[in-house]
């Protein structure tokens, strides 16, 4: 019998009114707790670890020619102190890579150069690279050249006098080349391109008006 939403049954009476059993905890449950911050403190300082042993080796293997570019730097410096366009010319055909330089240096007058000048065009650019080297070896002045970082292909160094230098080189089958070399904000293949593009374009054209410039 139900009066005013209650039963009036004894039985069921007595079963809606016993309070709740609460189950007892395990041990188990009493330590969870106090392991969760302590547990994931250490899942963040481990994970931490890794990307930062992950970075340190990317970074590692980013430099893989950074022996490279430093016999490459100390042999500039050596021809810095030489100041001579013979020793610089010496040093870039040991480590640059002169035939892709010189042909970037033609801009869109590279399918000008005939076959048959191309490797006394490519000599010639070595021996501009060289001359415009040594007129400026102040700027390579300086001893203990050290590679201090690098991003992607390009190396950044610097001497004990602070000298700042970079080096943007190229892997082949026999090794890095050197592509590009920066001194005191100047690209050496830009600066050549800009010099080599100027002669054609100011003789309409004609590849043969630079072959007779670098000639002189």
């Amino acid at each position: 019998m139900v009066r005013d939403g209650q039963t009036t049954d004894p039985a069921i009476y007595c079963m809606q009114r016993q309070p709740a059993i609460l189950r007892p905890s395990s041990d188990a449950d009493n330590i969870r707790p106090l392991l969760g911050g302590p547990m994931r403190f250490a899942r963040s300082l481990f994970l931490s670890a890794f990307i930062a042993l992950a970075s340190a080796n990317a970074s590692r293997a980013g430099c893989e020619a950074e022996g490279f570019v430093n016999s490459a730097g100390n042999a500039f410096l050596s021809a810095a102190r030489r100041g001579t366009a013979q020793a610089f010319a010496s040093a870039a055909s040991r480590y640059a890579d002169l035939r892709g330089i010189a042909l970037f240096a033609l801009g869109p007058h590279r399918k000008s150069l005939p076959r048959s000048l191309e490797a006394e065009y490519v000599a010639l650019a070595r021996t501009y690279m060289g001359g415009f080297m040594a007129k400026h070896a102040e700027r390579f002045s300086g001893t203990g050249f050290k590679v201090v970082g690098c991003s992607g292909n390009t190396l950044n160094a610097r001497t004990e006098s602070g000298s700042r230098l970079m080096f943007r080189v190229t892997k082949s089958s026999g090794g890095y080349r050197v592509q590009d070399v920066n001194v005191s904000s100047i690209w050496l293949a830009g600066q050549m391109r800009s010099a080599f593009v100027g002669v054609i374009n100011r003789n309409n054209g004609d590849i043969n008006a630079l072959m007779k410039y670098l000639r002189k």
